[in-house]
């Protein structure tokens, strides 16, 4: 017997060892020699060690006269790095540790050989989707069920190795519900997943469920979720006759404070004169000739400086003083949701026919390319209930987004937007899976995968690489499987959505309640509740009807490290099978790709000195260089304007110009410490304010 204390790595290491043998080893053996070099834990624990083993495809089980023996794969004892090590350090509260694994995680994806990218990339193309998915999660899920096993029997004393156990069972959570939850709108009865870790080892001391999975449940709704095709393919967009009238929408947001020219201070009017001015573009495929010159089309809101007072241009002047009912974080958030719905209003138009300055008319587009998401911005129903300026906007913004939706769908249109930095996991997730069942089986280049470190990865690092990877320009485009995400799980029902207790079925719920007891509920949402109509609230029916479709396409040979595939995603509206609508939006987004092709456009980051290589549509890029221009022109009309009403105001001509002045430092620093402060104060926790 020996006083070692026993930690998981070490548990990790005897397993991998024993299983390297030509005959492999069963779990019972592995915990006997373990019991002999004096571990002290459950044969239990080493089981759910194998089944984690296996997840990360470092062992593979087989049944041998009615017991699994598990053997290493040729990789078993390759690590790229400590990735049990660096995985532990990835607290959810000291978020900036995960950096280390971050830098480690590009350097060695940039690092892979381009030949093993096309490898995968080919076994990738010969799996088929709903299943590869289908398996992944349910590892996934399997993996977890073996670390919160693993927690609930630590109970006292604590293992010494407990803090890094519950961090790495946290990430894997949290993977969990951006996979199944955010990103595919799974249901609790497919993927039941605990709100907390901690929820989960109280409901395993008690009621030790089973499996966190319905396969029956998960099959399901993964016919719903995931295209019925292989998880990479070839997309081939065809030519259409006549030509796509293609059209691409791109906002800007100037934002600032307002100074007298000339003068040191500010022009304070009680607050501190915040303000921003909003502005979206819609540029056209097409040209008008003017004499000699062609001239490109495009439509903008507002069309000129002195429709901004406009009702339909309503929140193209945003300013601090004019809304004193929201907070400094409330304005700062309605500021960039007026700049969304602004984008949304001018996809809708663009939607319809419509007519330029010179009275050129202009059909309806076959097409609206956005630049970024086409999901609003805040769609939280929680927001949407608000009775101030904020839920004024959301409101405008969600009805604007179910016209979008429903005009696209009559009319047989494709609304896509182009999202140049996409933190969505639903992809990677799968490709890490799969690649460490490669490496375990030892049929290909790859040895070993770190399937923790690369889960850290959002999908757009990992598809560039594995899309592009010794692509030539000759080649046919390579696109992955679509898949589509419910409104639901852009919205706070996310986690909780249920197919037997769905989030409209829930909001009529709340309805009903307080119709029948309308002193139940607080003041501003018996006022909402007033006025909410079920048959035709904008709301219920994005929840009812509207999906978004995701894919990412290979259009170009290989891309550099700087460089990135955007994620494509585009609007299905369809109350019933949504697989025949889906089709049809995607081969137009394909043959619209293929007419306006892509382009590479440089663009400065706020916090960088050098520019950012975005790979993008040429439609899009134009669309951004022409909203640049209109928005500097539009800042100094606007200070003109206001210059000329404060010389009305104050009865006189000598009033100096007004000009709306960048942040300076020191007030970002302040607004950030005033946003800070007001969020904590919403969490419940002590005032963060100087």
């Amino acid at each position: 017997m020996s006083d070692e204390i026993f930690l998981t790595a070490d548990r990790k290491r005897i397993f991998l060892e024993l299983a390297s043998r030509a005959d492999g080893v069963t779990a019972a053996e592995v915990y006997e020699h373990a019991l002999r070099l004096g571990d002290t834990v459950t044969e239990e624990a080493y089981y759910n060690l194998a089944r984690r083993l296996v997840h990360r495809g470092l062992i593979a089980g087989r049944v041998v006269e009615g017991s699994t023996r598990y053997l290493a794969g040729p990789g078993g004892d390759v690590q790229w790095l400590e990735e049990d090590d660096l995985a532990g350090i990835v607290d959810p509260e000291y978020p900036l540790l995960a950096l280390p694994l971050w830098r480690e995680s590009h350097r060695q994806i940039d690092e892979l050989p381009e030949a093993l990218w096309e490898e995968l990339r080919l076994r990738l193309s010969n799996e088929y989707a709903p299943a590869l998915f289908f398996d992944a999660i349910v590892s996934y899920c399997d993996d977890f069920h073996a670390q919160i096993a693993t927690l609930a029997e630590n109970a006292e004393p604590p293992a010494p190795d407990i803090a890094t156990v519950r961090r790495e069972a946290e990430n894997s959570l949290l993977l969990l519900q951006r996979l199944t939850k955010y990103g595919l709108g799974l249901s609790q009865e497919a993927v039941r997943l605990p709100l907390s870790l901690d929820a989960a080892i109280s409901e395993f001391r008690t009621d030790k469920p089973a499996t966190y999975v319905d396969a029956g449940g998960l099959r399901e709704e993964l016919r719903t979720r995931i295209a019925d095709e292989p998880f990479l393919l070839k997309a081939h967009p065809a030519e259409t006759d006549p030509p796509l009238l293609i059209t691409a929408v791109d906002g800007s947001t100037r934002s600032g404070m307002m100074s007298f020219l000339g003068s040191d201070g500010d022009f304070n009017l009680g607050h501190a004169p915040l303000l921003a001015i909003n502005t979206a573009v819609g540029q056209t495929n097409r040209s008008a000739r003017n004499g000699n010159k062609l001239t490109p089309i495009f439509m903008r809101l507002p069309e000129k400086p002195e429709d901004m007072q406009r009702q339909d241009n309503r929140y193209t002047v945003m300013a601090k003083l004019l809304y004193p009912d929201l907070s400094d974080a409330e304005y700062m958030h309605s500021v960039w949701n007026a700049m969304d719905l602004l984008e949304a209003r001018t996809t809708l138009r663009l939607l319809r026919r419509w007519f330029t300055p010179q009275n050129l008319e202009m059909p309806p587009a076959d097409i609206v390319l956005r630049d970024g998401t086409v999901s609003p911005q805040d769609r939280d129903f929680s927001h949407y209930q608000e009775l101030s300026t904020y839920g004024k906007i959301v409101r405008d913004m969600i009805e604007t987004n179910w016209e979008i939706a429903r005009t696209s769908a009559d009319n047989g249109q494709t609304v896509a937007g182009v999202v140049k930095t996409a933190q969505l996991s639903v992809y990677a997730p799968i490709i890490n899976w799969y690649a460490c069942r490669v490496a375990r089986d030892g049929h290909g280049q790859l040895l070993a995968w770190p399937l923790h470190m690369m889960n850290l990865m959002p999908d757009q690092l990992l598809l560039t690489r594995l899309l592009t990877a010794k692509r030539l320009k000759e080649q046919d485009w390579m696109r992955t499987c679509v898949v589509l995400r419910p409104f639901h799980a852009l919205t706070n029902f996310a986690k909780s959505y249920s197919r037997t207790d769905p989030p409209t079925k829930r909001i009529l719920e709340d309805y009903e309640e307080a119709r029948r007891n309308p002193s139940g509920s607080a003041e501003e949402k018996q006022l909402f509740w007033q006025d909410f109509r079920p048959a035709s609230d904008f709301f219920l029916k994005m929840l009812d009807n509207v999906q978004y479709a995701n894919l990412f396409v290979a259009a170009l040979p290989r891309l550099d490290v700087e460089k990135v595939l955007p994620r494509l995603e585009f609007i299905v509206t369809a109350s019933g099978d949504p697989w025949d609508s889906t089709v049809a939006h995607r081969d137009r987004l394909l043959s619209a790709l293929a007419q306006t092709n892509f382009e590479v456009s440089a663009e400065h980051q706020m916090f960088e000195n050098r520019a950012k290589l975005d790979v993008l549509p040429t439609i899009i890029i134009r669309a951004h260089d022409t909203v640049k221009l209109w928005a500097r022109e539009l800042l100094s009309r606007v200070e003109e304007f206001v210059t000329f009403y404060l010389a009305r105001y104050v009865k006189t001509k000598k009033v100096r110009g007004v000009r709306v002045r960048p942040f300076t430092k020191v007030e970002l620093e302040l607004l950030y410490s005033q946003l800070r402060a007001e969020r904590q104060q919403h969490a419940g926790g002590p005032s963060l304010a100087p």
